[in-house]
């Protein structure tokens, strides 16, 4: 399928969602348009969410009316994000500017105060969170306290997060060294 068919089909699928022709349930926006993607094609469901993100990479006017369909489902109608779904889409981005840019001296003081061990753990507990999040359909904070339950509850986790990060610092190393 050319670059420009995947985009027509984009087009398509966030007109259905906004238009509620496609009934989404409690179900993801961005999801649905991938999933959507990936049944036409018969592809992966990563091949299908890079490319999604290559040709609304590609066209900011797409990516802008991607961005209020998400929104305008998950924020407005279903009645999340508080006065965030309220603001004007330049103080939005200034906004999220602002957190973008904390995030990052956020983890830039980690680093200079702990290890990278400790700097890692956090990200990989975000992301094991966030991942959490997206896959059972709750919230951030709800699947961070599952995470910790499940961390609390069996050390073994504990143990393979652990090795997991021991990995990743292992092939840092090596792949710094070959440079």
């Amino acid at each position: 399928m050319e670059k420009e068919e995947i985009r027509q089909l984009i087009i398509q699928e966030l007109e259905k969602i906004r238009t509620h022709k496609t009934k989404l349930g409690q179900g993801c926006a961005a999801c649905h348009v991938m999933f959507s993607l990936k049944n036409t094609l018969n592809s992966s469901e990563q091949d299908c969410a890079d490319l999604v993100s290559q040709v609304l990479s590609e066209d900011l006017k797409l990516n802008e009316e991607f961005i209020e369909t998400v929104e305008q489902i998950h924020m407005t109608e279903r009645g999340l994000g508080g006065a965030f779904a309220m603001r004007e889409r330049e103080s939005k981005d200034s906004y999220l500017d602002v957190y973008f840019a904390n995030v990052l001296d956020e983890l830039g003081t980690d680093l200079a105060q702990y290890s990278s061990e400790i700097l890692l753990r956090k990200i990989l507990l975000a992301y094991l969170s966030l991942y959490i999040a997206q896959t059972i359909g709750v919230d951030y904070h709800a699947a961070t306290e599952e995470l910790y339950y499940i961390l609390r509850k069996n050390e073994k986790k504990n143990f393979q997060l652990d090795e997991f990060i021991d990995k990743l610092q292992g092939r840092i190393r090596r792949t710094s060294r070959q440079a």
